[in-house]
């Protein structure tokens, strides 16, 4: 079965109530109302078809994923579940979520309480690192698992190679932590693992190399969108430049099974993020 898979950063789907009220001002005229409008919209557009398994970025929680779950019914979606992160971060109140059209096997994983790894800064300070936006789903397919980790890693604000140091720890956490799904499966009976999110920082820097395993000895993940054009592939624009910050990252027997990819530019009036979006087919034999 053909299906789509997209990554996407709302840019603060807030409802603008307490306790993050601050965040309000991010909302267009509309409020939350028009806000939902306007995301819903343009996930009806990610795709060939509209996406079917879609991870999303800067999100309050349930609180607005459940009327953005009903303004997708009333556009004949057919995203019917949807499941949210536990945030860590004190600060922003983001999350990350998933809506699918798939169910899921087992309990999502919403947090990683205790996860931690030391790591020096730029100061040669050392710090402890962790990953505040995380949540793992394994949605069920025509029979296969798909095993979908969703990050939000550590903002450029501070400084790009200041911030990348705690984007190396984080991505090391995500590294040992997917590591033993990557390495299942073998070519008569595979397994399905992707890596997708706002990774904040571009292809080739050291912590999407961690990510993807270049920095060990196991199973490498291979980027959906690296053999586009090089002028599409950008999510992002700041001061004038493009760069590529959101990704989905596939495990082999993933990639293997790629039909295609692409990139679906954003209203800049609905988020300052474009969204990511990969054609799979989990049932097709081994290339």
């Amino acid at each position: 079965m053909e299906f789509t898979l997209a990554t996407f950063n709302t840019y603060w789907l807030f409802d603008n109530e307490a306790p993050l009220q601050r965040w309000g001002a991010k909302l267009p005229d509309g409020g939350i109302e028009e806000k939902i409008d306007l995301i819903a919209n343009e996930i009806m557009a990610i795709g060939p078809n509209g996406a079917d398994v879609l991870a999303l970025q800067e999100v309050e929680g349930r609180v607005v994923l459940e009327p953005l779950m009903s303004k997708l019914e009333e556009l004949g979606s057919p995203l019917k579940y949807c499941w949210s992160s536990e945030t860590l971060d004190p600060y922003t109140g983001q999350n990350g979520a998933v809506v699918s059209r798939f169910p899921a096997t087992t309990s999502p994983i919403t947090r990683l309480d205790q996860t931690v790894l030391p790591y020096y800064d730029h100061r040669n300070i050392e710090r402890i690192g962790s990953l505040g936006k995380f949540l793992r789903v394994d949605v069920e397919i025509s029979g296969e698992v798909l095993s979908l980790f969703v990050l939000h890693l550590k903002s450029q604000r501070g400084g790009t190679e200041e911030t990348r140091l705690l984007r190396n720890a984080q991505a090391r956490i995500v590294r040992d932590f997917t590591r033993p799904r990557v390495e299942q499966g073998n070519s008569r009976s595979p397994s399905f693992t992707a890596i997708v999110g706002d990774l904040n920082d571009l292809p080739r820097s050291s912590p999407l190399d961690i990510l993807m395993g270049r920095h060990d000895a196991s199973y490498n993940l291979e980027s959906a969108t690296a053999k586009l054009p090089e002028e599409e592939q950008y999510t992002y624009t700041y001061d004038g430049k493009r760069q590529q910050l959101d990704h989905i990252l596939l495990s082999k027997f993933t990639h293997d099974r790629m039909l295609a990819s692409g990139f679906k530019r954003v209203s800049e009036d609905v988020s300052d993020h474009d969204a990511v979006w990969v054609t799979l087919n989990l049932s097709l034999p081994a290339r």
